[in-house]
This record gives C-alpha cells, structure tokens and sequence, in this order.
C-alpha cells in the first residue's frame, strides 16, 4: 500500500490535508474489485471522504473540501 497527502480547503477557506492511499499494483490486479475500490481518501483524524472529481466530501456530507 503506498499513499500521498495533499492540500484542500474547505468553503471558508481553511486549509486540511487530505490522504490518498492506494492499494500496491499487485495486490489490486489479484482483487475483483473496481479500479476505485483500491483508493481511499482520509483526513488527518481518521475520517472517510467520498471523492467526486476535485470535491472531496465526509460521508455525512458536513465538510466539503476543493483541492
């Protein structure tokens, strides 16, 4: 598994780090799963975000964050 962080902000502007983790090339060809289905996208804390071409969002829909 390997991952990157980038920056987003939210609508007031303040700054979050998002991380992008994505399942090693091996270990995704082996899965039957969808391409997407071996990214996930988290914030710093933990939470989950749903991500929706440049919008990320938390899955109870309460941050919205814009790389």
């Amino acid at each position: 598994m390997s991952f990157r962080q980038f920056p987003a902000t939210d609508a007031t502007g303040e700054s979050y780090v998002i991380i992008e983790f994505k399942q090693d090339e091996a270990a995704a060809a082996a899965s039957a799963a969808a391409a997407d289905a071996n990214v996930r996208y988290e914030l710093a804390d933990g939470r989950h975000l749903v991500r929706d071409g440049r919008q990320f969002r938390t899955r109870g829909g309460e941050l919205t964050l814009t790389t």
